[in-house]
């Protein structure tokens, strides 16, 4: 998408933030963007286990006994089982997800789901992470993995016309989609 950034951008661009505990999210320590004019989306895909993602990680921020850092997808490997999902290069996993549907006769079916949190990890905390998935049993095995992307604000231009009577001339100012036009035309 041509609001999202490449590579170089995101890894100047990411930075961690500790968090008190609100109504709307738990205290810890989450990814941000350091520039106003982007935004972080975060985005779920889902991958084959079988013969492994096909992702090159690389830390960013960490090095620290507690394993706290970012760690971002530096590529994705021509062939492998996430070329193609829709990840790209600079994105951080926040979140991977294991579902495994056994039946338990004719009516019966059991589903075992394992969420493990990755935000804000360094890159060993994250590969223990990965390793710490159960193994995969069956090649149709997949794996969710929650994503947060920085992507740039959309921008647009607004044409203000004054009425004739107003003996003002019009204007065009450029905004952030969804920003309030009221709040953008008094600064």
């Amino acid at each position: 998408s041509k609001y999202d950034l490449l590579l170089d951008e995101a890894v100047e661009d990411w930075t961690a933030v500790a968090s008190a505990g609100t109504a709307m999210q738990e205290a810890g320590v989450y990814l941000r963007s350091r520039s106003k004019e982007n935004f972080v989306d975060t985005l779920k895909f889902t991958i084959r286990r079988d013969g492994g993602l096909g992702l090159l990680l690389n830390e960013i921020a960490g090095g620290r006994e507690d394993g706290v850092g970012i760690t971002v997808v530096e590529e994705v490997l021509e062939g492998s089982n996430a070329e193609g999902s829709g990840i790209v290069p600079g994105d951080s996993i926040v979140a991977l997800s294991v579902s495994r549907t056994t039946e338990r006769g004719p009516i019966s079916v059991e589903e075992d789901r394992l969420d493990v949190a990755t935000e804000c990890l360094g890159y060993d905390a994250t590969i223990e992470a990965l390793m710490s998935l159960p193994a995969v049993k069956s090649p149709d095995d997949e794996l969710t993995l929650t994503v947060k992307r920085i992507r740039r604000q959309p921008r647009i231009n607004v044409k203000l016309q004054y009425p004739p009577y107003s003996e003002e001339e019009d204007e065009t100012i450029e905004l952030f989609a969804g920003e309030n036009l009221r709040r953008a035309n008094a600064h």
